[in-house]
């Protein structure tokens, strides 16, 4: 038999199998979420719910979903829900009534009340039209879920916009997404910019309800659900993760001399979550935007402006319109739009609380355990610690160049951190900042090379070695955001804005003025080559900062590149670089908490706006007992007793900026705004909050917060799962609860003896 295989069976098979590889590879990408760096395309999606029969109930709401607690009821007309606690009878409602209608007589608020959502397009480079269902000829086609509904829109006349959300109703959790490939924009020159999911969920008008809505402002804050009395003319307005600096130029900062700033920056949002509470119902809801998070704003708004109703939502950031330069100079301008949208699915989940729970103390224990149950966060070692940083080296400007100037080097550290021992503080962590070649501006660092005025490489070695011996922990610090360019070529690793301009952060400083942001990919290469580095030298801890409380949109090489984009980069770099060190993060947007073995700077107050009516310390409540935080830095807090007694109320560890050396050496140096820095000055005060706060820690015993509460009296109460109880008096006057009296600006812990 000839068993010769003829010479057309090769190509045959080997086409074969390159088009049985190409259709795996287009399912995996189909159903994996795969990412092309290149185009700038990310899915994040999820796959659309299997539909069953058509919903086709119209005259009124229809049940859709029920839990063991709660019930879901829809009414399409309006794409609107209803939440009903099965129990008492409490409903929250997401379209205005027209029972509640305060009789508005403007017809797109009217109309945007009673649409269960909300969209702002844009036509041409105008974004000022809004879309609903009321206004807009829309078709709603819906149909059962195994736990709610999926609902086809379809906006008709100008727009020719697409989309579907799937509404599902999961134990206590109310979850709404839009799936990203849902998303259609069928007309040429008309977007989507923003969308507004159920933006009136859980509306009160004035002051019907006795309650609150929670704001992610610093620490945290309320705005309660009185009458404003048309008070105020905005909300609150915040961008999940902050300002996005490759799409807006930064307002110029107020400053005397052209140096020193004279206005303190507004908290960025680093938790994308709010909040509802209707006391007298005792119903709540916690609201997690679990994807799209990276462009999506806040919206917490009182009644009065606009109308007179209370409403807090998500409002996801699709497309925008930016400022594009004429020419090099920027001598004209024009408008111009984002050439792709968002890529990602777009949900929030609504914890649904209740009774006992209906509170932001049930807001906070409900955070936490979604954020443990999701492995969002992970638990660390909570033992206390204060926490002592230190300045290494400096540089002014001297003849043609610069010189170092040395405010604490690596033997300086190494007496005052034992000197601190001997009065009895032990156990803390420090933060080494300006350990590098260069000081502490010379930015980016991509390997271990110490500055000479401090010791050099065997000093700090053996500084870091020695106090771990000790029992202390020093972070050698990195900024993996910035490059001075002054230091370094920026020719080809600085991020460009969309409008293809060089963004420029202008600090206005002594000896340098002018910093720039890394591209995602070279911050990651960076920080890959110093963990490496400092792992291969037996220096295995880094406090990183810079790209975590950053995101932005980026152009490159003709390419649009999204803040989805620079998340996922900015993850992948710190999930390699906490494989390899021990992290702490400073201010850290959520998508990397899981991987920070401690907070650092953990604001906490508010940002003070007119608005909020009381400050919390909700983030302080999700962290406690899971993982440690850090305040921001005693040093240049102006009421040093306030500031105290909320570390006290909030279990939030110290923080302090030190210097061997007095601060007026950094007169002529980018610090010379840190007036205050002298070891000296500050060695009684740390020894002193040390005591204090460590036998307070001890008391408390790495337990939770669980409740939090002001009472009748003003007195302040902590209550964590333990059993122990804080007071805290803020007043001038003595205060108590029944059962314990608080001096004037004091505290009181009870139990856990």
């Amino acid at each position: 038999m000839d068993t010769k295989k003829p010479k057309w069976l090769i190509p045959v098979v080997i086409a074969a199998v390159l088009v049985i590889a190409a259709v795996v590879l287009a399912v995996i990408i189909i159903n994996g979420a795969e990412t092309d760096v290149l185009s700038g395309t990310h899915t994040h999606s999820a796959p659309i719910p299997a539909l069953g029969a058509k919903v086709e109930a119209r005259d009124g709401y229809v049940q859709v979903a029920e839990s063991d607690t709660y019930r879901l009821y829809y009414y399409e007309p309006r794409f609107s829900v209803r939440l009903e606690n099965k129990k008492t009878g409490a409903v929250f409602d997401s379209t205005v009534s027209d029972e509640k209608d305060d009789g508005n007589n403007n017809a797109s608020w009217t109309a945007y009340m009673k649409s269960g959502i909300v969209i702002n397009a844009i036509i041409g480079t105008l974004n000022t039209y809004q879309v609903d269902v009321n206004s807009v000829p829309t078709d709603i086609s819906t149909w059962y879920t195994d736990k709610g509904i999926y609902a086809a829109l379809s906006f008709k006349g100008n727009y020719q916009f697409e989309l579907g959300v799937d509404i599902s109703l999961d134990g206590d959790d109310l979850i709404v997404r839009i799936p990203d490939e849902s998303i259609k924009e069928s007309k040429e020159g008309t977007y989507i910019s923003t969308v507004s999911l159920f933006p009136f969920l859980g509306y009160t008008y004035l002051d019907e309800q006795d309650g609150y809505m929670l704001v992610p402002d610093g620490n945290g804050a309320l705005i309660y659900l009185d009458n404003k009395e048309h008070r105020y003319t905005t909300g609150f307005s915040g961008l999940i993760y902050g300002v996005d600096d490759g799409m807006t130029n930064r307002t110029a900062v107020s400053t005397i001399w052209d140096h020193y700033e004279t206005v303190t920056p507004s908290n960025k949002v680093i938790a994308p979550v709010f909040g509802m509470a209707h006391l007298e119902d005792e119903l709540a809801y916690l609201g997690i935007v679990e994807s799209g998070d990276e462009r999506c704003s806040i919206e917490v708004v009182p009644n009065g402006v606009m109308v007179d109703y209370n409403r807090c939502f998500a409002r996801f950031l699709l497309r925008d319109v930016y400022v594009q330069p004429l020419n090099q100079s920027n001598s004209g301008t024009v408008p111009a739009v984002e050439q792709d949208r968002l890529h990602s699915d777009l949900t929030v989940r609504y914890r649904l609380l209740s009774e006992e729970n209906a509170d932001y103390s049930g807001m906070a224990n409900a955070y936490r355990e979604y954020l443990l149950d999701s492995g969002k966060i992970q638990k660390r070692d909570i033992s206390y610690n204060t926490r002592i940083d230190f300045l290494g080296s400096e540089r002014e400007s001297f003849l043609m160049g610069t010189t170092a100037v040395a405010m604490t080097t690596a033997d300086q550290v190494s007496g005052i951190l034992s000197e601190l021992r001997g009065l009895g503080v032990r156990n803390m962590i420090s933060v080494y900042k300006g350990w590098q070649s260069g000081g502490l501006y010379d930015v980016p660092v991509t390997s271990f090379g110490a500055d000479g005025s401090i010791g050099g490489n065997s000093a700090v070695k053996a500084l870091v070695q020695r106090e771990a011996e000790a029992g202390n922990t020093i972070y050698l610090y990195d900024d993996a955001l910035s490059v001075n360019a002054s230091a370094h070529s920026t020719t080809y690793n600085v991020m460009k804005m969309v409008n293809k301009r060089t963004f420029k952060n202008e600090t206005h400083g002594q000896v340098y003025d002018t910093f720039y942001y890394l591209m995602p990919g070279r911050s990651s290469s960076d920080l890959a080559h110093l963990s490496n580095d400092l792992v291969n030298v037996g220096i295995g801890n880094m406090a990183l900062s810079g790209i975590t409380g950053t995101l932005f949109s980026y152009s490159s090489k003709g390419s649009y590149y999204s803040r989805t984009d620079t998340m996922d980069i900015y993850e992948d770099a710190v999930s390699a670089a906490d494989g390899n060190c021990r992290i702490v993060t400073e201010t850290p947007n959520a998508f990397l908490w899981k991987y920070s073995d401690a907070f650092l700077d953990m604001p906490l107050s508010s940002s003070d706006y007119l608005y909020l009516d009381r400050e919390i310390p909700f983030l302080s409540m999700v962290f406690k007992g899971i993982v440690p935080t850090y305040s921001e830095y005693v040093n240049f807090e102006a009421n040093k007793k306030e500031n105290f007694l909320r570390m006290v109320e909030a279990g939030v560890y110290p923080s302090f900026y030190i210097t061997a050396e007095d601060s007026s050496k950094l007169i002529y140096t980018n610090s010379s705004d840190l007036y205050s820095l002298e070891y000296a000055s500050y060695r009684d005060t740390i020894v002193e909050y040390d005591n204090a706060l460590r036998e307070i820690a001890g008391k408390v015993n790495g337990a939770c917060i669980t409740k939090h509460e002001i009472t009748d009296s003003g007195l302040v109460k902590v209550t964590y799962n333990n059993g122990v109880v804080i007071c805290v008096n803020y007043t001038g006057s003595a205060l108590s609860d029944g059962e314990v009296t608080v001096d004037p600006l004091s505290y009181v812990v009870r139990g856990g003896e």
